[in-house]
């Protein structure tokens, strides 16, 4: 009987909400940039100047989150998360594999109130396709600010043609590689020309996770002009919102990026830098400009009941993530001191199982893949980088020991953030340290259970690696199919 009362409620929330006038209906516009360092902005303090004026003034007029936390540090199943507000094993994205039938997207719930809805970009991981309800959808300008533009104009003069409200989603694949003039001085990566080129020698420092070599400063120049086209991207969208006399009556959202840089020990891993990214919202007469969360720890899981929260629609039922729409509005809230983040299977099926529990200064992460023998591959180890670090390794010893480490891991890792952010110093097997990282491992095991995690077991009897091979045998027959054409990174 309860069950069914709350249907009616919900039900009749969103018909009196797609019953409202479009212009007293929130618009929404919401913008992620692809394999995009929390720390690459200037907001951020980034590390070469004035390279992010866009995404920059957005922060001056909005607020920004220090903590907010990508679920799951790879594209598809991140994005799929963004939209579902599950866990990738409950909504089905364990890898570049389609969420289930029965689970709701944040689309469709927008798509009932009435919403006219975009997707500019990362269209291919958004499957299956009728699940996510676009209305407007373009795969190919997401590198071209000016081209967006265009078609943002365009959306938004179809949305008011129509008298509906809108929501705008924009996925550029920048900073995503190809990265700038790795190629030559005309190499543009597949898009148009960024506003500004970097030079190695701009970069002030390299990320800390990272080797200061000239190979990795080289490529991270290429990295960073894709940050700047990506902010040319933010500019010319937002500038379109203004000129066409919706910036006081939208909420803008930008996330940037969907995960980490697509370098070793960021994207497609549990670390800090593999899931952190920079979260910008823009609410005029809600935010308060220049403000800073510092004390709250969000996710994408929960973007999806914030921004339905914000719209004043009803929430998608039984899901794992929650509204931070008090936050946004300065307000404190209990029980956000702590994210849990997920890692199962790459692109091409390649499965590599990582837990992390996180919070503002300690981090825990198993390793279910590390049996000592197999050595760890993903598309974050293509271009320079990897190159640079394994030829350094050959005659620098600490570079030997971090790419040996990299390759081959240890099942569990521990790392004080507090003075150790790139998690250069794994602290698991201090004595000191014990009863901490019991306290994680039993917060983590709890979560694991309570939403039905296949590796629960494996994970509290950790001892027995039989467990994981059992339950990689039965994911491997559940998912994996052949990679469709259309799954692939771009």
């Amino acid at each position: 009987m309860k069950s069914a009362l709350l249907t009616l409620l919900m039900l009749s929330g969103a018909w009196a909400n797609a019953a409202e006038p479009a212009n007293r209906r929130l618009n929404i516009l919401f913008f992620t940039a692809d394999d995009m360092n929390y720390d690459s902005s200037g907001a951020y303090g980034g590390p070469i100047k004035d390279l992010t004026p866009h995404l920059d003034r957005l922060a001056a007029e909005g607020l920004r989150f220090q903590y907010a936390y990508s679920t799951v540090a790879v594209c598809q199943p991140v994005r799929q998360g963004m939209q579902t507000g599950l866990y990738p094993h409950r909504s089905g994205s364990m890898g570049f594999f389609p969420i289930k039938p029965g689970v709701r997207t944040l689309n469709e719930q927008l798509r009932d109130a009435g919403y006219l809805i975009s997707m500019f970009g990362k269209g291919p991981h958004h499957l299956p396709k009728e699940k996510f309800c676009v209305d407007v959808a373009d795969d190919t300008i997401s590198r071209h600010p000016s081209k967006l533009a265009e078609a943002t104009r365009k959306f938004l003069k179809s949305a008011r043609a129509q008298g509906r409200p809108f929501f705008h989603n924009v996925n550029c694949y920048d900073p995503h590689r190809p990265f700038i003039g790795i190629r030559g001085t005309n190499d543009l990566a597949g898009g148009e020309p960024p506003s500004r080129w970097i030079r190695p020698d701009e970069i002030g420092a390299v990320p800390g996770f990272l080797e200061d070599l000239p190979d990795i400063r080289r490529e991270l120049a290429g990295y960073y002009t894709n940050v700047r086209r990506l902010d040319d991207a933010v500019g010319a969208v937002l500038q379109m919102l203004e000129e066409e006399g919706f910036a006081k009556n939208t909420l803008v959202m930008v996330y940037a990026g969907d995960h980490g840089m697509s370098f070793p020990f960021a994207k497609s891993n549990d670390y800090e830098n593999s899931s952190r990214g920079a979260l910008f919202i823009r609410w005029p007469g809600v935010t308060r400009p220049g403000s800073v969360d510092t004390h709250h720890l969000v996710s994408t899981l929960d973007f999806a009941p914030t921004l339905l929260d914000a719209a004043r629609l009803p929430p998608l039922p039984g899901i794992d993530g929650r509204s931070f729409l008090p936050a946004v509005r300065g307000e404190p809230m209990e029980g956000w001191d702590r994210v849990f983040t997920f890692y199962n299977a790459a692109f091409g099926n390649n499965w590599l199982p990582m837990r992390s529990l996180r919070t503002r200064d300690r981090a825990y992460i198993w390793n279910a893949w590390s049996d000592g023998t197999r050595e760890y591959h993903t598309e974050n180890m293509a271009g320079l980088t990897w190159k640079a670090m394994v030829a350094a390794a050959a005659t620098n010893p600490a570079v030997r020991a971090r790419t040996d480490f990299y390759l081959r891991r240890v099942p569990e890792e521990f790392y004080n953030l507090t003075d150790d952010r790139c998690e250069r110093r794994n602290l698991i097997g201090d004595p000191a340290r014990q009863a901490e990282i019991e306290s994680l491992r039993k917060a983590l095991l709890a979560l694991m259970r309570r939403t039905g995690d296949p590796f629960a077991e494996a994970f509290e009897h950790r001892e027995r690696k039989d467990l994981v091979t059992e339950v990689l045998k039965r994911l491997k027959a559940e998912y994996e199919v052949k990679p469709k054409r259309d799954q692939a990174e771009p």
